[in-house]
């Protein structure tokens, strides 16, 4: 039997840059797709800082969650894509202050360049309900 998928799109949060949806609902589990260090008004990442990259990443996750009523606290996974191992430090002081308390499981891996030269990308898993 083949579960339906429901495509989320959240206006708050930059748009697809190709064929892929901002998110995809299956049953309880939203699966956001890599979220770029950018903003719908700040659109190059050359622009800001990795730390804003990293809060601006988090936030279009945390807008496109709440999109089926979910925050950030009910991000149960995030993978940080990051260009430069040495921005590790970097990044997560500002996954930290994005997350506070809450501690989703993580995996960072070195990617090499990310698209528009980005330092940084991240997707999530959100539990909903």
């Amino acid at each position: 039997m083949t579960q339906k998928l429901t495509e989320i799109r959240c206006a708050d949060a930059p748009p697809p840059g190709g064929h892929y949806a901002q998110a995809v609902l299956h049953r309880d589990t939203l699966h956001v797709s890599g979220q770029l260090g950018v903003t719908k008004d700040t659109p190059d990442p050359d622009t800001v800082s990795i730390a804003d990259q990293v809060a601006f990443a988090l936030g279009n996750i945390e807008a496109i969650a709440r999109v089926v009523g979910a925050a950030k606290e009910d991000v149960v996974r995030c993978t940080v894509y990051v260009t430069d191992v040495e921005h590790w430090g970097e990044v997560n002081r500002a996954y930290a202050a994005f997350f506070g308390t809450h501690r989703p499981a993580r995996s960072i891996v070195p990617s090499g360049p990310l698209h528009f030269g980005a330092l940084v990308e991240i997707e999530a898993v959100v539990a909903v309900g």
